[in-house]
């Protein structure tokens, strides 16, 4: 069965962006971006015919998990924009009247839950996720997880598995978190270690493989022929890295065993036709339950 993750935070910030604050309920309250998230799922559904859709949340975007690691975890991030946060309330509520799946898991990011979501397929199993967080790529496992990187909406999607992570990237899924430790990642405010850049991070894991044998190889006083041992000052800034590097290595990793919240609500038409009218969703909100009903 094909299941699609959805990663709601990423999904309804993109629509956010996309529609603005002009989109608005009767009452005045900004709805944009939950009316470009409904179209959204509901072109997901048609396009790629699941047969189980989870909506994904995040409990906590900034979890103390990490902060308490890394304080400055994604604390160079703006504030949200005003007028969005109260939106994922509301699209809660309409998504319980839909019948469909929503998971998060107390005290982790959506990416988390969806991890541990992924853990949990058997090789039968087939997921897509749809997301614009790279840190999702760790996940991609023939034939079980496939990311689907959002370039632009849901109409513009990367499909990655492992042989498109490697021709991207440059090394597998199970080695990205070695890469974005190694590289550092500005949006979630890590710096990575000093002069090495994604080009030099790849060669490295392509030299060697992992980011313990990188480790290993730097400590050395007389480390084997190759990149390393050209390279006596990139060695030396690996050592003075040692301490970032392990906090990175507890940190960037999806958690696989963040326990998800699973819950759905019962299918109510009628209400969800008068909650979308409340909100001035009612167009997204019929295209989503038709594209749902397509797939009884």
């Amino acid at each position: 069965m094909r299941t699609i993750l959805l990663d709601v935070s990423s999904l309804m910030y993109r629509a956010h962006f996309a529609l603005g604050d002009g989109v608005r309920s009767p009452a005045g309250r900004p709805v944009g971006a939950i009316h470009g998230y409904l179209d959204m799922v509901a072109r997901l559904a048609l396009a790629r015919r699941p047969g189980r859709i989870v909506h994904v949340y995040d409990h906590e975007w900034r979890p103390t998990a990490r902060t308490d690691l890394y304080p400055a975890y994604k604390a160079n991030r703006p504030p949200d924009p005003d007028g969005l946060p109260e939106q994922f309330s509301m699209l809660r509520q309409l998504l319980d009247l839909t019948e469909m799946e929503q998971a998060m898991t107390r005290g982790w990011e959506a990416e988390d839950a969806i991890g541990a979501i992924c853990a949990e397929a058997g090789p039968d199993e087939r997921l897509e996720i749809v997301s614009g967080d790279r840190d999702l790529i760790q996940l991609v496992r023939d034939q079980v997880v496939r990311l689907l990187f959002t370039v632009r909406g849901v109409s513009d999607l990367l499909e990655l598995d492992e042989a498109a992570v490697v021709e991207r990237y440059g090394v597998p899924p199970s080695r990205y978190a070695d890469l974005a430790i190694l590289r550092g990642d500005p949006s979630d405010g890590l710096p990575g270690v000093p002069g090495v850049g994604e080009k030099t991070a790849r060669a490295l894991l392509q030299a060697y493989g992992s980011l313990e044998r990188i480790l290993a190889e730097a400590e050395t006083e007389e480390p084997t022929p190759g990149m390393l041992a050209s390279k006596p000052t990139l060695r030396a800034g690996l050592r003075e890295a040692r301490g970032y590097l392990a906090t990175m290595r507890r940190l960037v990793p999806v958690n696989l065993d963040a326990p998800v919240d699973r819950w759905r609500g019962e299918r109510d038409d009628e209400a969800l036709r008068a909650l979308a009218d409340e909100l001035g969703v009612r167009g997204p909100a019929t295209r989503l339950r038709a594209a749902l009903d397509s797939l009884a």
